[in-house]
């Protein structure tokens, strides 16, 4: 029986981690964008092959910051069209939240709007789908180290009581600089699947969402409640 695969994404950190590490940093801001849907199949396929198994990609499970209409009207149209593009396949599970924004946003020297319980959300969801024996296999690609409780709750459930899913992560391998960066345990491995430049060409998205395709309109895309 292939094992059920279940990818779960922080989108933010992928892009910026991407940027760094392939010397995005003064491109476009659309350079160092991944396909969600590629990346997934492409890591399910190097946890197939490194154990040896068949393996069934059930869920891709998105987590981002939303760009609010109010506050960033063409960031907000640019998301609408990337989310519309990944709803094209039911496996894709988004998860938004609307970015918070500071008091003197558009203003000079202003800070950058920020995310807010994205981290949150993803390990509540990995933590129950564990403890559901919704996936045999859970892939985390993120280097925020606040995910580490969750996956060390994960991770420890099935080194204890033989129950619960494989977890490994996933990270951008940086041939530019020495600073590759992944999520590590303090006392328990973890396989991490290193992802070079040219696994990254593999899933490019080059589109610049910024831009309307002629003839077309935003319109918002239904998805999950937000994120409080």
């Amino acid at each position: 029986m292939a094992e059920r695969v279940v990818v779960f994404f922080d989108w933010q950190n992928i892009y910026k981690r991407a940027r760094e590490a392939f010397g995005y940093d003064d491109s476009p801001a659309y350079k160092g964008q991944a396909d969600p849907i590629d990346l997934a199949l492409l890591l399910a396929g190097k946890h197939a092959e490194n154990m040896g198994v068949e393996v069934e990609l059930t869920q891709i499970r998105i987590y981002r910051g939303r760009p609010t209409q109010q506050h960033d009207p063409r960031g907000y149209n640019a998301f609408q069209r990337q989310a519309a593009r990944w709803s094209r396949n039911n496996k894709v599970r988004p998860r938004f939240n609307d970015l918070r924004y500071p008091e003197d946003w558009g203003e000079p020297g202003c800070a950058a709007p920020r995310e807010k319980g994205i981290d949150v959300a993803l390990a509540v969801d990995l933590v129950s789908m564990a403890h559901n024996d919704d996936m045999d296999v859970a892939i985390v690609m993120s280097a925020d180290y606040d995910l580490v409780p969750a996956i060390q709750e994960v991770v420890t459930r099935r080194i204890h009581r033989g129950v619960g899913p494989v977890v490994s992560v996933a990270a951008w391998k940086s041939e530019h600089n020495g600073r590759p960066l992944r999520i590590r345990l303090q006392s328990d491995a973890l396989w991490c699947h290193w992802l070079s430049e040219q696994d990254f060409w593999s899933v490019e998205d080059d589109t610049d969402y910024g831009v309307a395709p002629p003839n077309t309109s935003t319109v918002p895309v239904p998805g999950p409640p937000r994120l409080r």
